[in-house]
């Protein structure tokens, strides 16, 4: 299995899970951090699929939307 390929409208994110608290790391270097504690997350980078016909989403909006991805197992 290759190295997945970025497509238009595609980021990723790395999420770490250490010290009592999940950490997503955006591309751009900035980063979120939320007092969860989830031994289950392991540290593994996520690809978001934004929609190319609504809006980019807020910094907050969009790390809803990879905790949601995250605690649905990307499903």
């Amino acid at each position: 299995m290759g190295e997945k390929v970025l497509i238009d409208h595609q980021i990723e994110v790395v999420a770490a899970n250490h010290d009592g608290v999940i950490t997503l790391l955006f591309p751009n270097g900035q980063s979120l951090t939320w007092p969860v504690s989830d031994q289950s997350l392991v540290a593994d980078k996520v690809y978001l699929t934004l929609s190319c016909n609504s809006p980019l989403p807020t910094k907050e909006e969009l790390a809803k939307q990879i905790l949601k991805e995250i605690f649905n197992g990307g499903q």
